[in-house]
């Protein structure tokens, strides 16, 4: 009786020991797979916001300025410049929105929200966030031109002398040229299905 008993608890032992071996490995491939499954579409959603932003930071609207200086400035009070031009570029099975980094007075930096298709009835992107997102993120520049100058030439430009090592004096700095204001932020456009 003593070894049929010490040999049941050794079967025993040896069951368990399988069965764990077993759901370790099975974790290891349920874990090791299941990202893999969404990839290629998780890279496809981050290539769309990337050049989707690129595109826009780097081509000229009529007006002056790029297409997203002309989004960023008009989507506070008009969220049709972003669905007529990021439209274009966004297919519609994908929904997408833009965000800037802004500033308080206390200097925490916070995203404000400027536009989603989620909340516009007029897209034909409008889509929920459901599966997976990718965001993208870009600087802008705005610039607002200050008074003309009043002389002909910048007062910094290339000053000629004569001789090989005369030293020349900058002219007046009284010439009455007013820098303009420039603004620059951070954009962040996040595309998602």
């Amino acid at each position: 009786m003593g070894t049929t008993r010490k040999a049941f608890i050794f079967s025993l032992d040896a069951f368990v020991a399988f069965v764990l071996t077993i759901a370790a490995l099975y974790t290891l491939i349920f874990f090791a797979t299941v990202p893999s499954a969404y990839y290629a579409s998780l890279m496809q959603t981050n290539y769309l916001a990337k050049d989707t932003l690129v595109a826009l930071s780097t081509t000229t609207h009529p007006e002056g300025g790029t297409y997203l200086d002309y989004i960023v400035s008009q989507l506070p009070e008009n969220g049709e410049p972003a669905r007529i031009y990021v439209g274009a570029l966004v297919p519609r099975q994908f929904g997408y929105k833009i965000e800037v980094l802004e500033e308080d007075d206390l200097g925490e930096e916070t995203w404000t929200l400027l536009y989603d298709t989620a909340d516009d009835d007029e897209s034909p992107n409008k889509k929920e966030y459901h599966k997976m997102k990718a965001a993208a993120h870009s600087m802008f520049f705005g610039f607002e031109s200050g008074n003309e100058m009043t002389h002909g030439e910048n007062p910094y430009g290339y000053i000629t002398c004569g001789g090989d090592i005369t030293v020349c004096d900058l002219p007046g700095l009284d010439v009455g040229f007013q820098p303009g204001e420039v603004h620059i932020g951070v954009v962040r456009f996040t595309v998602y299905t």
